[in-house]
């Protein structure tokens, strides 16, 4: 007879062996046992300690290998230094899944991995899976098994739901459990996944898209282990119509995490994580509130990309508030057109038109409110809708939001934000389906989420060009970053126009080059030991002589002689002196967790210092090149802004997908590249590479 899968033994075991298991009260260890018991667990629970005769009342067994019935999970709460000998117990009596409670692995230093490699061997030549270690347990609320010794199963009931937890904090499953039993909400399954040593969020994740009583996955991450297979998840679990919603921290981080180039420090991880959840349909937020209150609005529908929101409201200063957030948030308040006003009015109701549809005290009935919601719902001038409730909300759930409760399952999200403290209410729209916000920042943090919200975009399966050629002028493997001749031909062979350039060894020969690209022009240093010429004083402007050029040169020589005696000069490039309508970085970034990515923003020296960038996977192709030129604000001039003249975005847009074709080469492994500034000319005239930097592995 086969076992049980892997599934059936992580939230439906046979039989559980609480290793190291206690009857001390308040200790973590006593704790499981009694929540198994009180929560209804239907299997056979084995207490393991060799000091007890019985543990709750419940025979005890000196080791997993005397238990006589089969254990399809072992939860594991010794010592950490015991654990690969309790693996190999495990082993023997074959075990299917260990969760281990215990920390003090890898999390904690240089001994405790080497000490969770140990366990990692003993379990998988003994074929045990295992979840954590360093982790919070495993929750499965139907069938009950709540293997966990979080103190929120002190809750006299768990309830039953339709959404799937998995989180990268073990204490945070029992935050997930109380806030979201306060309004209402229910769970399938929820995994503590701990430091992820064998069984990882996308294994879990891909238990809960074929689970049918999880209908979407709810994740809290600290980072990102294995991209592809989280990659191959949320897009499978997208393609069966399980959303996968998503906390992250790290957005703070990215700031401290500089590189050596402004690309650097501009695609910081999170940045480039951002990008990739919105390229593979993943729903991220950026409050904790949000998240919670983020199902409802996913559940059954499809994106529906848009930047205008109606908010009707019985309360001025909560619709005031909601309509200021969504603003913060990038979203329009979307008035109704004059003729749904008029209809409105022509079946006696009221409300007052604007950013703000206010259906005031005298309008406030569920008659007119009803009439109101039809009106916004029907309507083409918006795409989502927020109903703002007030004090009736608290003292009459039932008037206040029926009239939201049937437009729920709409194509067509809409939410209610309830101004004053009213969980009963909260509860009513939940249960129905209708999304709940208690405050005006986590409703137009899920609005904003919501409508940015994309379908996974497809991955082109071949580069756009022949990258022979750029290989070659990559060079051969090895740590190094190149001049920026070399920069020249990487880019020459992209297909990328470079400014008119000559290149020479010497300063003292360079002077003549003035005459190979024109007056007026630039001197450069060229250093492999130089990243950022400008700062290093190695880079002077506005040379319109020969003479003014070769004191230019000598000067380079003179200044990087004395500050940097120990950069080794390659030569000195001598450039055409272009002016364009405005000047941009484009990089590209082989990121640590989510792979190739490509950058866009203002440029010059100043590129670091606006936090006013798009960032996307790599490669990219033309509509999303546009994407990123239309997000960047301050190339809002170059877009036409007030009649000013266009730049040349055709062309801005062709860099941007020739530098995005660097993800297509596997080897020598680049790490960043970067174009600034690109310098952009005039609609028609193109743009033109002035400085680069490649940094190879």
């Amino acid at each position: 007879m086969a076992g049980p899968s892997l599934a059936e033994a992580l939230f439906e075991p046979r039989g559980i062996a609480l290793i190291g298991a206690s009857d001390e009260k308040g200790r973590n260890n006593a704790r499981p046992q009694q929540f198994l018991e009180k929560h209804g667990f239907r299997g056979k629970i084995y207490p393991i300690n060799p000091k007890r005769e019985s543990v709750y009342r419940v025979k005890a067994y000196p080791s997993v290998t005397k238990v006589p019935g089969p254990v399809d999970h072992a939860f594991i709460m010794t010592g950490p230094n015991v654990v690969p000998s309790i693996m190999r117990d495990c082993a023997e009596a074959k075990v299917k899944v260990a969760t281990i409670f215990t920390a003090d692995f890898a999390e904690s230093g240089s001994d405790g991995a080497k000490l969770q490699a140990e366990v990692v061997a003993e379990a998988k030549k003994g074929g045990v899976r295992v979840i954590g270690p360093n982790c919070m347990g495993v929750y499965c609320m139907d069938p009950p098994a709540m293997i966990s010794p979080n103190t929120v199963l002190q809750l006299p009931e768990i309830y039953k739901g339709n959404i799937g937890v998995i989180s990268q904090s073990g204490s945070l499953t029992g935050t997930f459990l109380s806030r979201g039993q306060h309004r209402g909400m229910g769970f399938s399954k929820m995994v503590s996944i701990g430091n992820e040593c064998d069984i990882s969020v996308a294994e879990v994740g891909e238990m809960l898209i074929d689970d049918p009583k999880t209908k979407c996955i709810m994740l809290f991450l600290e980072t990102i282990r294995d991209e592809p297979a989280f990659t191959k998840m949320v897009r499978r679990a997208y393609t069966v119509g399980k959303p996968v919603m998503v906390y992250k921290l790290g957005r703070s981080e990215a700031a401290a995490e500089f590189t050596a180039s402004h690309t650097g420090a501009i695609a910081g991880t999170d940045s480039a994580v951002e990008a990739y959840f919105r390229h593979h349909g993943v729903v991220r937020v950026d409050q904790f509130e949000t998240l919670l209150e983020m199902p409802n609005l996913l559940l059954g529908r499809k994106p529906r990309p848009g930047n205008r929101v109606s908010v009707i409201t019985t309360t001025g200063g909560g619709g005031g508030m909601a309509v200021d957030r969504l603003g913060v948030a990038g979203l329009i308040a979307a008035p109704l057109p004059n003729d749904a006003v008029e209809r409105i009015e022509a079946e006696g109701g009221m409300v007052s038109n604007g950013p703000l549809l206010d259906l005031t005290y005298k309008g406030a009935t569920t008659e007119n409110t009803d009439r109101v919601l039809k009106e916004v719902m029907e309507s083409e001038a918006n795409d989502a809708a927020v109903m703002v409730v007030g004090s009736s909300a608290q003292f009459n759930p039932e008037v206040s939001v029926r009239s939201l409760v049937k437009f729920a399952g709409q194509a067509k999200p809409i939410g209610g934000f309830l101004v004053p403290e009213a969980a009963e209410s909260g509860r009513m729209l939940t249960e129905a389906g209708v999304p709940s916000f208690r405050t005006p920042e986590s409703c137009a943090d899920a609005m904003r989420a919501f409508l940015n919200w994309n379908k996974p975009k497809p991955k082109p399966l071949k580069a756009r060009i022949d990258m022979a050629p750029v290989r070659a002028a990559l060079g051969t493997e090895g740590s190094r970053t190149l001049d920026e001749q070399q920069c020249r031909s990487v880019f020459s062979k992209l297909g990328i126009r470079q400014v008119a350039a000559a290149f020479t060894k010497t300063a003292s020969a360079g002077a003549k080059a003035g005459d190979a690209v024109g007056f007026p022009c630039v001197a450069k240093v060229v250093s492999k030991d130089i990243l950022h010429k400008t700062e290093a004083g190695g880079v002077v402007l506005g040379i319109d002589t020969e003479k003014q050029l070769a004191s230019g040169l000598a000067d380079i020589q003179n200044r990087i002689s004395e500050e940097l005696p120990e950069a080794k000069i390659d030569g000195y490039l001598i450039q055409s002196m272009e002016k364009g309508l405005a000047e941009v970085l484009v990089g590209y970034r082989l990121d640590e967790l989510v792979g190739p990515t490509v950058v866009l923003s203002a440029g010059g020296v100043l590129a670091e210092v606006y936090s006013d960038a798009a960032v996307r996977l790599a490669p990219v192709n033309r509509a999303t090149a546009f994407e990123m030129i239309e997000e960047v604000k301050g190339l809002a001039p170059i877009r036409g802004y007030r009649g000013l003249p266009k730049g040349d975005l055709d062309a801005l847009a062709d860099a941007l997908i020739a530098l995005s074709q660097l993800a297509f080469i596997k080897r020598p492994k680049l790490i960043e590249a970067e174009i600034n500034p690109l310098i952009i000319k005039p609609e028609g005239q193109g743009a033109l590479a002035a400085d680069g930097l490649i940094f190879l592995e």
